[in-house]
């Protein structure tokens, strides 16, 4: 079994599609933000609606450059979830120039508000050098924020820190706490990685029960590695019965989504439908 993490952390993912009233603000600060307004009296709260209604295209044509404009204002008041989507917009070079450099600094400043995904993506930039200084320490203090607010994401990326030892010392133990909190979430790379520790026992008890259902759970949702692993899991019925038939499903699924092993092992053996 292989318990060899991903190179890193990979990007907070984006949504294409944006939402008026996320439940990341409280009611006082929403309420706070329709009293915050700029010169000519338009409120922090209906810049950020506008740039919405731009981003999306509803009851005004879809313009993505309008829409950062708009965040920029809303932003600039101090409204959390637009400097957030303005750091988005900087970071994809949506309706502006690309910049990593101002990707952070709104994101930076989202997360000083305690916005959860904002926290999560200047972690990334920490981790990746991108647009700040390479920084494994501000990367794991700016992921645990994140994390503990119950981000997926966040918790997942946090178990790798401590798994591989990036930012903080490495612990197995606290690995599998975070992957499990991700996993929990349906988080199929978390699934992955934590039935890995239970295959191998580092971190949490040896358990082939456990590790087999993290891996059905994680192969089900189309993780290739737990795909694989679940194949060789029933082959020789370790943590779940012998079963030929799942083997064989298993590892065609893993061989079909690129899984290089998976490949291999199903070119080796040569399995026939029954």
């Amino acid at each position: 079994m292989s318990t060899s993490d991903k190179p890193g952390l990979q990007h907070v993912p984006g949504a294409t599609t944006l939402t008026l009233s996320p439940t990341r603000s409280s009611i006082f600060t929403r309420a706070r933000l329709d009293l915050v307004k700029d010169t000519d009296g338009t409120s922090a709260a209906a810049h950020f609606k506008l740039g919405v209604q731009h981003y999306n295209g509803n009851g005004v044509p879809q313009n993505y450059a309008q829409a950062a404009i708009c965040f920029r204002k809303a932003a600039d008041l101090g409204h959390a979830e637009a400097q957030y989507q303005l750091a988005t917009l900087y970071d994809t070079g949506t309706g502006l120039p690309q910049s990593d450099e101002q990707a952070a600094h709104w994101n930076r400043r989202a997360a000083e508000q305690n916005h959860p995904y904002a926290q999560a993506a200047l972690s990334f930039h920490f981790y990746s050098g991108a647009g700040v200084p390479q920084d494994y320490a501000e990367a794991f203090r700016w992921c645990q924020r994140a994390a503990e607010q119950d981000l997926a994401w966040a918790q997942y990326h946090l178990g790798l820190m401590y798994r591989k030892g990036e930012g903080v010392d490495r612990d197995d133990a606290q690995a599998a706490h975070w992957y499990r909190k991700a996993a929990h979430q349906n988080w199929p790379d978390a699934q992955q990685k934590l039935a890995d520790l239970f295959y191998s026992g580092q971190g949490v008890p040896q358990d082939y029960t456990q590790a087999a259902h993290w891996y059905r759970k994680a192969a089900d949702q189309g993780n290739a590695e737990a795909q694989f692993q679940i194949s060789h899991l029933y082959s020789i019925g370790l943590g779940v019965p012998p079963d030929y038939t799942q083997a064989r499903d298993w590892i065609r699924k893993a061989a079909d989504r690129g899984h290089a092993q998976a490949q291999r092992e199903l070119k080796k053996r040569e399995y026939r439908d029954p």
